[in-house]
């Protein structure tokens, strides 16, 4: 038996509550290892999504006039893209049985490029059309970034 200040407790009892205490932190190791990060990637693409299909017309258009905080929008999107896949871990990445949980570490890497050549079109660096880089980075990711079938 174990023995608390005034009060005796049976065996089985403390198995239960230090069995309880394991599965909670247990289960505490996997939600904060495991779920929010790949919760907080799935979030920021959602915002990419977000980001590309409201200034569709801004970013079709390279003279739009309210640019600069759309090409700061754009570079920190492509970090904060890279900084949540990088923090997943291995397993997430790697892991699928017939799909993928999340895109390869190369589409990653080549999106954050576009969005960053995307912020470098419309600081006037380069006289490209933007719909291709914007398509292809919907492709890669997997999210929808035009309204076109």
């Amino acid at each position: 038996m174990v023995k608390f200040p005034g009060e005796v407790m049976s065996s089985s009892a403390a198995v239960t509550v230090i069995t309880g205490v394991l599965v909670f932190v247990g289960g505490q190791l996997i939600v904060k290892s495991a779920i929010e990060p790949y919760i907080e990637f799935k979030k920021q693409l959602g915002k990419i999504s977000n980001l590309l299909l409201a200034n569709q017309a801004k970013l079709a258009n390279p003279c739009a006039v309210e640019m600069s905080e759309i090409i700061h929008e754009l570079k920190d999107a492509a970090a904060q893209l890279m900084a949540k896949h990088s923090a997943l871990p291995f397993y997430i990445k790697k892991f699928h049985i017939g799909f993928r949980f999340v895109p390869s570490t190369p589409e990653i890497i080549s999106s954050a490029q576009k969005l960053n050549l995307i912020a470098s079109i419309h600081e006037g660096k380069s006289k490209e059309s933007t719909y291709e880089h914007i398509a292809e980075i919907g492709r890669m990711l997997k999210i929808p970034t035009t309204y076109s079938l």
